[in-house]
């Protein structure tokens, strides 16, 4: 009897174990109607939503869990996901969507090319 309580004991501590360390805000990828970057390419690592137009990324941050969490968004990008319906999504090398830039066409994923690790704006059309 003894050896079955503490068994039981270990499986709930176990359990609760686990269950703290995944926390229920956890933010586990990009949501439908959203334009997310990712730190690392093939959509790895951290990741940020948007769902408006930005000119300057600067002050936005990888949210949590993965590789890159805390880190700047802004020339920190390699891949990104665009889950919008119809809206286009330019990911721009300048801040106020200036200079070389990467295309997303509706509910297209890929590496960044032309703003890989170098994205300052986005612009959602």
């Amino acid at each position: 009897m003894r050896v079955r309580s503490t068994l039981a004991a270990l499986a709930i501590a176990a359990g609760a174990t686990v269950f703290m360390s995944s926390p229920a805000s956890a933010d586990t990828g990009c949501d439908v109607s959203d334009f997310c970057l990712y730190y690392n390419s093939n959509f790895g690592g951290a990741h940020k939503h948007f769902r408006l137009s930005e000119p300057d990324l600067a002050g936005y941050v990888y949210q949590c869990c993965s590789a890159g969490a805390g880190q700047p968004v802004k020339n920190n990008a390699a891949s990104a996901k665009n889950d919008f319906t119809g809206t286009y999504v330019r990911v721009f090398y300048n801040s106020n969507y200036a200079g070389p830039y990467d295309t997303f066409a509706p509910q297209q994923s890929k590496n960044l090319v032309n703003t890989y690790n170098d994205n300052a704006s986005l612009l959602m059309y």
